[in-house]
């Protein structure tokens, strides 16, 4: 497809609100869509006027909305196929969008003490050695993360579940303006005024997997939102990495699973070297 069969933004955000599947988005050109449209003229107008409102206001919040057919859309989202956003929106530094050098580094908002040191210990080493650290933005260890790049004057996106002129969870609100005011990137696959529901918190997982060349669990329990994150690692093929504490506890009970049950796939970074 060149450059003039592209579709614009708000056509590809009416097939996608239309129920289009981002990889038959990436199929439609301009010819196809103007037969879709005229088949479904009444549906598709309104669909369009819908789109081009949602990117009228967002336009004026200064958020910049990519599609997955723009040339600047990360190659890295593309190659998951059917899991990639049809369009992302973002607020802040889009250079850092594909940065090759990238880790994700998550964990649970429960984390305990030694579980946010591991955070920000492991995201302070990447974010110094010119890594973007890849985080959701959610207190405990997704906070421990930007935190640590932000202190040593690295590189850092935030991934989140709401439409970008929300803030999920309202406790990372002076966090958000921080990772903004130090040329950092928050990304969302929402529009404006959409809430954070599980089923999104989960689809944003995938993103934060998606962009990173490897993912890194500080902490989490046996039961966490983080180990969808790793499973998605794993279905991208991304390198996994899990922090491995010297004793077993309640709070690093997932962590100690995924190495015990994936000692082939998941390596192991001892707590003890995040110090030296």
């Amino acid at each position: 497809m060149n450059k003039s069969e592209k579709l614009n933004i708000d056509e590809v955000m009416c097939l996608r609100m239309a129920g289009m599947s981002t990889p038959q988005i990436l199929e439609t050109d301009v010819n196809r869509f103007d037969r879709l449209y005229a088949a479904n003229e009444d549906d598709y107008e309104e669909l369009i006027d819908q789109a081009n409102s949602i990117l009228d206001r967002q336009e004026r919040l200064g958020i910049v909305s990519l599609s997955c057919q723009d040339d600047d859309f990360p190659a890295r989202l593309r190659a998951i196929g059917a899991d990639c956003p049809a369009v992302i929106h973002c607020l802040g530094n889009l250079s850092l969008l594909n940065r090759e050098m990238a880790v994700a580094v998550i964990g649970a908002r429960s984390a305990d003490a030694e579980g946010l040191r591991a955070a920000y210990s492991v995201a302070e080493r990447y974010a110094r050695s010119g890594h973007v650290i890849v985080s959701g933005l959610a207190i405990g260890c997704d906070t421990a993360a930007h935190r640590a790049a932000l202190t040593c004057g690295g590189d850092t996106i935030a991934i989140v579940a709401t439409g970008l002129d929300r803030i999920h969870p309202r406790e990372s609100e002076a966090l958000q303006a921080d990772i903004l005011r130090s040329g950092g990137l928050i990304i969302s696959e929402q529009p404006i005024g959409v809430k954070a529901n599980p089923t999104r918190l989960v689809a944003r997982n995938r993103l934060q997997a998606a962009l990173s060349e490897a993912v890194i669990l500080a902490q989490c329990p046996a039961k966490s939102g983080s180990l969808h994150t790793m499973r998605f690692a794993a279905k991208y093929h991304k390198q996994r990495y899990a922090i491995a504490f010297p004793v077993t506890t309640p709070s690093n009970q997932g962590n100690h699973n995924l190495l015990q049950n994936n000692p082939e796939t998941v390596l192991s970074l001892s707590v003890n070297d995040l110090s030296n």
